[in-house]
């Protein structure tokens, strides 16, 4: 018998030594209690079967979810069925032992959740007993040793009532017991016998770790929002049965919330600026300890800014009835959207969004107009630019003035009838001085001639005007005046003289005139000698002809 209670001890110890602490599961289960065994020591008709009682204890070693190794220690006591039998049938008065002690060891398969917990288990080690001693002597085989050992063996399983984490009933455990006592000398018995074991009592349950607690952690998005943007929360449980429901109770310290799962939203409109926190509770309504767990989380409702805005306007210069184009630069800080207003002090402005038309038509000339763009965010906070737009003043009206005849000579040599004589001189150095004196105006200079003088010199009075010229610009009055600001043309008076004009810018002269081609009829100084020249067909009238 050592030999097996010493093998089934060194299991137990050695699973003992790697036993782990798996959640909600006892380390070590000690069940003790009450227990009988019908013995069936299988002398028929002699002795049948008998009960024992007595009871004792079980130490128990869990590893992981289900699985133990048990140690079984049992002992028990005879009752009056062995006496019963052997006085009836062998009138054996004498006094009779009965006692039996178990000694096992083995593996348990247990399940360790809810409140019913079965399991089952199968037993290897010995027994001791005297019931065979007194037996052998009632049969009057000789004096029997006072106690026999054998081999035992348990299988069977029960039911367990679990109280709390440390306390469990047990009502009731049943198992096949089988011994094996050697009784060779009794003759045709066998030396294994089928017993039936029932007990019953309590379990007490220490070590392992208890069940997680059940956790929540929650999240909003966004965390930041402008009054009246939505809000979404979130939650995530952990160490909750995954098999059963969980109820979710959403609550928030400002806003409307919805949600009855792990989502939510929360409805922002009218909160005013501030931090506001959402909370939720998960509860699973099945599971009375550790339970439940809750979380929040927190958002914020920004302060509203108002946008900004910067206004230009192109072209800022117009004419009075044309337009000019406002434009507006507006940021939102928040990113809300923006609406846009145009206004301006005169003429017509219209527009959308970023921009305008300013009609200028009845705006005073000369006079500034002031554009105003004003930029609302949703929140009804306003962002004010301007731009002007300045009207271009009429031009001064245009002075034309009177072309004017300043100086007229004549020109009497018959001799040289385009030469400048010092009567015409005289005047000649008049004009020079005006002319000085006015270097803005163009003079005219328009030389005419008879016409019994033209038969003889087709370009006389073109002569006349170009001598003139040639005396303000090259001649011994030293005067040297610009040539570009004298014209020299040809009128149709027939006389012997020429006039020299005043053309102020605009103005043109109050006659009839010819252009002289300068290319053609060159200027001549008052001291040229005369020329002579045949009389010649008429030529045309801008063609060169005999001068003197």
């Amino acid at each position: 018998m050592l030999k097996y209670v010493l093998l089934s001890a060194g299991l137990l110890i050695g699973v003992c030594a790697s036993a782990q602490n798996v959640p909600d599961v006892p380390k070590v289960e000690i069940p003790v209690g009450f227990s009988f065994v019908n013995v069936h020591p299988d002398v028929a008709p002699l002795v049948t079967g008998f009960n024992v009682f007595g009871g004792g204890g079980q130490f128990n070693v869990n590893f992981g979810n289900y699985f133990g190794v048990k140690a079984d220690f049992m002992g028990y006591a005879k009752g009056s069925g062995l006496s019963n039998q052997l006085r009836n049938n062998l009138d054996y008065t004498d006094s009779t032992r009965g006692n039996m002690f178990t000694y096992m060891f083995g593996p348990q398969i247990k399940k360790h959740t809810g409140k019913i917990q079965p399991f089952g288990e199968v037993l290897f080690g010995a027994a001791h007993t005297d019931t065979y001693a007194t037996i052998t002597n009632a049969l009057g085989l000789g004096s029997g040793s006072g106690n026999n050992n054998g081999f035992a063996m348990a299988a069977g399983g029960g039911i367990d009532f679990k109280i709390n984490r440390n306390f469990s009933l047990r009502p009731v455990q049943v198992d096949y017991l089988l011994t094996r006592f050697s009784v060779d000398h009794w003759g045709g018995y066998p030396n294994y016998q089928n017993n039936f074991r029932y007990l019953g009592g309590l379990v007490f349950t220490f070590g392992g770790t208890p069940p997680p607690t059940p956790t929540a952690s929650c999240s909003v998005s966004p965390t930041e929002i402008m009054a009246g943007d939505p809000v979404s929360a979130t939650v995530t449980t952990q160490n909750f049965n995954p098999k059963r429901p969980i109820t979710y109770t959403w609550t928030s310290t400002g806003g409307h919330v919805t949600g009855t799962t792990e989502t939510a939203s929360v409805a922002t409109a009218g909160l005013s600026p501030g931090s506001y926190t959402v909370s939720v509770t998960a509860t699973d309504e099945r599971q009375r300890n550790n339970n439940p767990a809750s979380c929040s989380a927190s958002f914020t409702v920004k302060q509203p800014l108002p946008p900004t805005a910067s206004c230009s306007a192109s072209p800022t210069t117009v004419k009075a009835g044309e337009s000019s184009t406002v434009t507006v630069s507006a940021q939102s800080p928040d990113g809300t959207q923006l609406t846009y207003a145009f206004a301006a002090t005169a003429g017509r402005i219209s527009g959308t969004g970023t921009s305008a038309t300013l009609d200028t038509t009845g705006a005073p000339a000369g006079s500034s107009i002031t554009t105003t763009a004003t930029v609302t965010n949703v929140h009804g906070l306003t962002a004010t630019c301007e731009a002007a737009v300045n009207v271009a003043p009429l031009p001064p009206p245009e002075v034309v003035q009177e072309t004017t005849n300043v100086g007229e000579c004549s020109f009497n040599n018959s001799t040289k009838p385009g030469r400048v004589d010092n009567e015409c001189k005289a005047t000649l150095d008049q004009v020079a001085l005006l002319i000085q004196k006015e270097p803005n105006n163009t003079f005219v200079i328009v030389g005419f001639a008879e016409d019994e003088e033209t038969v003889k010199m087709t370009q006389l009075a073109g002569q006349r005007a170009v001598n003139v010229k040639y005396y303000f610009t090259e001649g011994e009055g030293g005067q040297q005046i610009d040539p570009s600001r004298f014209q020299v043309k040809t009128g149709s008076e027939k006389s012997r003289k020429i006039r020299i004009y005043r053309v102020p810018p605009g103005a043109k002269v109050p006659e009839e005139v010819i252009a002289v081609d300068e290319t053609q009829v060159q200027g001549q100084s008052r001291n040229a000698p005369a020329r002579r020249h045949h009389k010649t067909a008429a030529a045309p009238s801008d063609s060169p002809a005999t001068q003197q």
